[in-house]
């Protein structure tokens, strides 16, 4: 579907932006969210953050992370616009403490049909593209049992036409389990986060947004074995179009079937099942639709996929029944019973 756009228009929001440093509210597409499961529970995702979205939603999560997780989907939106999202995270050991690094990157197309014109004709003088791209790297630690600390380094493009945008940027996150299952996240995004355009020497800035979010999650709701709850809201201020709320939550049977509902500027629901074929990998297939905010009466639909893989335990030796009880030399008699193996004593990770 063919898309009007007048040289007026694109003159606002390239030149004039950047001449007058109003910047208007670039790469406003992420407002949509990213993540299926978190869009399906309305965005309401900063204390929760426990899969490879977290890089977006509070960069401290990728530490809840059970192992390696590649995730990916596309967002169907009206006027032939969509959105693409890969992201990998993995956490992991060092001296003591837990750490996590990932990898996301975001793509947003409006397609490269989009009509530029200089006068009220009615045939377009030429046809141009409109795309954005950003790359996040990810580093997060647990520093102690209940609170744990996240950034991102990110890199931004975008390209409109003839104009190319390039840029940087930082986000900081934290989180802090409260009580047993009650838990409360911070993030920091767009600090310092500008674009420079080829067209001239001036920078384009991104909205600093401030999100704080609680969420608690109720196990073997009514007696019922495997049945839980996940409700959360977040509160969210953006330096430029101000603050607003966001809820949603997610009921899960048995962490197979999933169903969610939110409310982020617009009703929000989403479904999704894994697949667990083994203990160390699991597949989940998830969904989620958004009434348009754009065009009435029109409807956006993400579909994602969810990989996880978790690798088994190393760096401890083992040794079979028949080691431990063997004597230590054939020539030396066995004044006590051998050894008889214990039992692993595992210490459990504190439940998020």
């Amino acid at each position: 579907m063919r898309k009007v756009l007048t040289a007026v228009i694109m003159l606002l929001t390239v030149s004039s932006a950047a001449v007058f440093a109003a910047g208007g509210d670039p790469f406003a597409f992420l407002k949509l969210g990213i993540g299926t499961r978190a869009t399906g529970m309305g965005c309401a995702f900063t204390s929760v953050a426990d899969d490879a979205s977290a890089a977006y939603y509070n960069p401290a999560g990728t530490v809840k992370l059970s192992g390696l997780e590649f995730m990916a989907e596309t967002y169907i939106l009206s006027f032939g616009r969509n959105v693409n999202y890969i992201a990998t995270a993995k956490p992991f050991i060092l001296n003591g403490t837990t750490y996590a690094a990932g990898f996301s990157w975001i793509n947003y197309s409006a397609g490269s049909d989009i009509q530029a014109r200089m006068t009220n004709s009615p045939d377009a003088d030429s046809l141009i593209s409109d795309s954005s791209n950003i790359f996040l790297f990810n580093v997060s630690a647990k520093v102690s049992d209940r609170v744990s600390l996240g950034g991102n380094f990110k890199f931004l493009f975008e390209s409109l036409g003839n104009y190319r945008g390039t840029g940087v940027g930082f986000d900081i996150g934290g989180m802090v389990n409260i009580i047993d299952r009650l838990n409360a996240g911070i993030s920091f995004t767009g600090i310092s986060t500008n674009i420079s355009w080829n067209s001239n020497n001036h920078s384009e800035s991104l909205p600093q947004v401030v999100t704080t979010g609680l969420s608690y999650k109720y196990v073997n709701m009514f007696g019922a074995a495997g049945l839980s709850i996940l409700p959360s809201m977040d509160v969210v201020y953006n330096s430029f179009s101000g603050t607003k709320a966001r809820a949603g939550a997610e009921l899960s049977v048995n962490d197979f079937f999933f169903v969610r509902a939110g409310y982020n500027d617009s009703l929000t629901v989403g479904a999704g099942v894994r697949l667990k074929p083994s203990d160390i990998f699991s597949v989940k297939i998830d969904y989620a639709y958004a009434a348009d905010t754009v065009e009435p009466g029109a409807s956006n639909h993400r579909i994602g996929a969810v990989i996880v893989y978790v690798f088994p335990e190393t760096g401890v030796e083992h040794r079979s029944v028949s080691e431990i009880r063997a004597p230590q030399s054939t020539g030396e008699k066995q004044d006590k019973p051998a050894e008889q193996p214990k039992k692993n004593e595992h210490l459990e990770d504190y439940e998020w």
